[in-house]
């Protein structure tokens, strides 16, 4: 009865907030300081983490021995866990960068660069006739 009650419990509270965040939803103030890429990212970390929370009732389930089943669900959420702790923290420090670079140009007196103008600004000139090419 509570390996029914967990899956549905955990399904139930963590499945929701994955699937919005994969979507790109979240409140206010979420969406004010993070990119939208970041918030799909974390989404991302929610279903590994989800996927993680059910790996030792279905080990339960299945027909593994007691201390088999323990060991390689122990191995099996450890590597979970910290492949979404990874997917977390590299979204935060991709935003932190992200917020570094902008404040330095903002600093400068520069205009905060669009992927547009970057690209121009990284691809060559090409040497023609035309001096304004």
């Amino acid at each position: 009865m509570f390996l029914w009650l967990w899956l549905t419990g955990w399904s139930a509270c963590v499945l929701p907030l994955a699937i919005a965040s994969l979507r790109g939803w979240a409140p206010k103030s979420v969406r004010r300081r993070t990119a939208p890429w970041g918030i799909r990212v974390r989404g991302v970390a929610l279903l590994v983490i989800w996927a993680g929370g059910l790996i030792v009732p279905l080990l339960w389930r299945s027909g593994l021995d007691t201390q088999d089943a323990a060991f390689f669900g122990a191995i099996v959420q450890v590597g979970l866990l910290m492949f979404a702790a990874g997917l977390m923290s590299g979204s935060w420090l991709g935003e932190w960068f992200y917020r570094r670079a902008v404040q330095s140009r903002e600093l400068d007196g520069m205009p905060p660069a669009d992927g547009a103008e970057v690209a121009r600004q990284t691809q060559p000139r090409r040497r023609t006739g035309d001096p304004n090419a």
